[in-house]
């Protein structure tokens, strides 16, 4: 605020000239006075910004899709961990299948009696686990993305929004069940907490076992 910068300045002011004896005039400080107009003019200006959206529903599941993307990170990360337990299964595979002669096969038993290349329960375990996460927040963050370009879902909770008097902002639960094709929102209103909810509205955003399998392929140069 202006004002403040200008009682800012008359106070240096006014100081000095208090501490070597020159006398400031009547209404000296008046000059940095907030009037009636002055905070008026402030007041509307704030309750405009709070009557305007910034923050909306696309935003919101935009959001909601960048903290999946580094949930789905955290789960590859995972699953790659889990997988190098794996090379061992590769490795004696190999070796048996070029185990041709007799020397070769004793060579490939001292191997397996000398190195423990068994696969636990954990091992598999931890794997599965691991393939699980990366589907579920690879879901979650497909899921979020394709609502928040869906009109139809955040024109209406925006509304919804407006009318029970809360704001994206106030968002205390977003989550989307790729199961049932289920996105649900919760958000806290005034003393209590209100919720919308859309089935199916992403069923054309699904794709299939093949097309991703498809994809992988393009992507990695190879199959498996």
């Amino acid at each position: 605020m202006s004002q403040i910068d200008k009682s800012r300045t008359l106070t240096q002011g006014i100081s000095y000239y208090a501490s070597v004896g020159g006398i400031a005039p009547d209404g000296t400080m008046s000059e940095a006075e907030i009037s009636q107009a002055k905070l008026d003019a402030y007041n509307n200006a704030i309750a405009s910004v709070q009557a305007d959206v910034y923050y909306n529903t696309q935003m919101l599941l935009e959001d909601e899709h960048d903290n999946s993307m580094a949930d789905l990170s955290v789960a590859i990360d995972n699953l790659v961990d889990a997988t190098t337990v794996f090379a061992t299964v590769a490795a004696v595979g190999e070796m048996a299948a070029e185990a041709d002669t007799t020397q070769e096969q004793l060579d490939l038993q001292d191997v397996l009696t000398g190195t423990d290349m068994t696969l636990s329960q954990e091992d598999v375990d931890a794997y599965n686990n691991a393939l699980a996460g990366v589907e579920q927040y690879a879901q979650e963050a497909a899921g979020f993305l394709a609502a928040s370009k869906n009109t139809d879902i955040t024109s209406s909770t925006d509304n919804y929004l407006a009318q029970n008097n809360t704001t994206a902002y106030d968002a205390t639960q977003v989550t989307y069940d790729a199961t049932g094709d289920i996105l649900f929102m919760e958000f806290a209103a005034a003393s209590t907490f209100v919720g919308i909810e859309f089935t199916g509205y992403l069923f054309n955003d699904f794709k299939t076992v093949e097309d991703i399998y498809n994809t992988g392929i393009a992507y990695t140069g190879g199959g498996g």
